[in-house]
């Protein structure tokens, strides 16, 4: 409760400061926010641990349950790790517990050195980050209306995807960043791969190529801050007893804000993740045919899901009322639209039968 009241008083006071982000700064709210994932998924482990009965855990749950309480050190430590503190990503106290004693290590071999898992994540860092010197990315035009009258649709289509590429550029360099840093330290090894080759992902926190070429939503959101969608889905998503998606993107605007602009976003996602699980389930098996026909699936799929994600992410970036109603108007709201028919109208799958 806490660090939550913490969080909100954070975003109140960046509202009252800094409204819509005129002036684009880096303040506390993003540190905060790092801070109230930490001990929020301590406080669930330790729950689990102390609380629930064996029986009742998932296997994840019964992985990370806690037994006892953490010593001051460790809990300071976890929560105010230097790698982790600015912008993520957020980790299990189990995990960072065992690097800290050496115990991660697999037993009977030596710990692989994490220098050339951080040099190439360096060197990906940079080349996400030189897109933003060479285009900076501006919604500002997109608002002017004398702008958007002398471009075609798909032109202002397109100026809005690359724009949001652009975007999505400086989270991969932060995130990407953040992880290389994380592997120096050795913090990050995760065994071993079928061809014997140490695997660096352990605290990894987005994977920009399935992020661009997924074929459908849940994808892209399952590789994208995966930090915060794993700590979403085990503080809410498996917690929730009546709607859990819904919950869950209502919690990760809460999280982010209380800008309109979040909950526009994260709303939207909520619908069209819902849509396209059960379209997927009605229309995907009439394209398994032929690998003819379940390429041309995936094609339409992923152009349809970064369609749809720029769509409701760009309010992630305009963030006031004024705009995202703009934003919408200038669509018709269409995607929703839509949406909502494919919701009510697409066939349910007939569910297999519980013997």
């Amino acid at each position: 409760a806490v660090v939550s009241t913490q969080s909100t008083g954070a975003h109140a006071y960046r509202m009252y400061t800094d409204y819509n982000g005129l002036y684009r700064r880096l303040d506390f709210t993003g540190p905060t926010m790092i801070i109230t994932m930490k001990v929020t998924s301590l406080a669930c482990s330790l729950y689990d641990g102390t609380h629930r009965k064996e029986e009742e855990l998932n296997s994840d749950q019964k992985m990370l349950a806690i037994r006892r309480v953490p010593s001051l050190i460790e809990y300071l430590s976890y929560t105010f790790c230097f790698t982790s503190i600015l912008s993520g990503p957020t980790f299990n106290l189990q995990d960072y517990c065992k690097f800290i004693d050496g115990t991660d290590a697999i037993e009977g071999k030596a710990k692989p050195s994490g220098i050339m898992p951080c040099l190439f994540k360096l060197v990906t860092a940079v080349f996400f980050i030189s897109w933003t010197f060479v285009y900076a990315a501006d919604y500002e035009p997109f608002f002017d209306e004398e702008w958007r009258n002398s471009h075609s649709v798909f032109y202002v289509i397109g100026y809005l995807y690359f724009t949001s590429f652009i975007t999505r550029c400086n989270y991969y360099f932060a995130w990407t960043l953040a992880d290389s840093v994380s592997n120096l330290s050795g913090f990050g090894f995760n065994g071993y791969d079928e061809k014997g080759s140490a695997k660096w992902d352990k605290i990894t926190n987005v994977y920009p190529h399935k992020t661009e070429c997924s074929s459908s939503l849940k994808v892209l959101v399952e590789n994208w801050n995966v930090g915060t969608a794993l700590w979403l889905r085990r503080v809410c998503y498996e917690r929730s007893v009546y709607s859990p998606t819904a919950m869950t993107y209502f919690l990760s605007a809460t999280w982010h804000g209380f800008y309109p602009g979040y909950y526009g976003c994260f709303m939207s996602l909520s619908a069209f993740i819902l849509t396209s699980r059960k379209l997927r389930r009605y229309v995907r098996p009439k394209f398994l045919g032929s690998t003819g026909l379940k390429m041309f699936y995936d094609a339409l799929t992923t152009v349809c899901s970064l369609l749809l994600i720029n769509y409701a992410c760009i309010q992630l970036c305009v963030l006031s009322f004024e705009r995202v109603y703009e934003f919408y108007r200038y669509f018709y709201c269409l995607p929703h639209l839509v949406c909502l028919f494919l919701y009510i109208f697409c066939p349910s799958p007939p569910r297999p039968k519980k013997e």
